[in-house]
């Protein structure tokens, strides 16, 4: 079987933590040299003919592939998309921004060339790697004093939103989100909590401009008067203004 089972979530998303089969796998072997990808395709085919396979299946012989980098050395392309998703996506994003600075055909590259385009056939794979290219991009940018707001929800229907326009969303679905958040308790280091902490701290500083708003709108002037040797004149009250209304 070319195609792997990859887990899902009731909701639909990904299973990024590694399998049972995964955490038992042992430190990768030292000194391991990455064999040229003629040698690692001649070994897949002859795996698919030993299985009864048909090696005229691109995609049969590719999942047949064996893993030259990493924690999981040795494993077939098959096994690793079944088993850790979440090093999975790690491994292809960051493959993926390295191609765009080296052209390098290293073993090691052309390996990891040819798990890209085997994982990445799978929508629902290609979608994780590339949330998780946005959101390191995004979280890179929050990074710069003020800029909090630009990183990612990071979860659930509004993960692809960054925290700013989330909280500033005029949308009556966003506003029950962002609502919802308010009256949460997140799990500690967890995406939401950094939500939550976004959100009570917009909040905080939106009360603080309406009070300093109203502070300045129920300011009156105090009338003056002035006199000479020859007449008094007495300055004329400025007409009344109604406070702003809170904003």
């Amino acid at each position: 079987m070319e195609h792997p089972t990859i887990k899902k979530a009731h909701n639909g998303t990904l299973i990024l933590k590694a399998s049972d089969e995964a955490k038992a796998v042992g430190p990768q072997r030292q000194g391991y040299r990455a064999k040229q990808p003629e040698e690692v395709e001649a070994e897949a085919r002859a795996h698919v003919a030993s299985e009864g396979g048909d090696v005229n299946n691109a995609t049969l012989v590719l999942s047949r592939w064996k893993v030259q980098f990493g924690t999981y050395q040795g494993k077939t392309f098959h096994w690793l998309l079944q088993n850790d998703v979440g090093y999975a996506v790690m491994v292809v994003a960051s493959h993926q921004k390295e191609r765009e600075r080296t052209g390098s055909q290293s073993p090691l590259m052309a390996n990891k060339d040819a798990f890209t385009r085997y994982s990445l056939a799978y929508p629902e794979f290609a979608e994780a790697v590339r949330f998780r290219q946005a959101f390191e991009e995004a979280r890179v940018k929050s990074l710069q004093p003020g800029q909090e707001g630009l990183a990612l929800v990071g979860f659930g229907d509004f993960k692809f939103e960054s925290l700013q326009s989330l909280y500033d969303s005029k949308d009556p679905k966003t506003i029950r989100f962002v609502n919802y958040l308010r009256r949460t308790a997140p799990a500690p280091g967890s995406q939401m909590e950094n939500a939550v902490r976004y959100v009570k701290k917009r909040d905080r500083q939106r009360e603080g401009a309406t009070t300093a708003a109203a502070a300045t709108s129920t300011t009156t002037s105090t009338p003056v008067a002035a006199s000479s040797s020859s007449s008094s004149r007495v300055s004329v009250c400025p007409s009344y203004q109604e406070p702003k209304a809170a904003s």
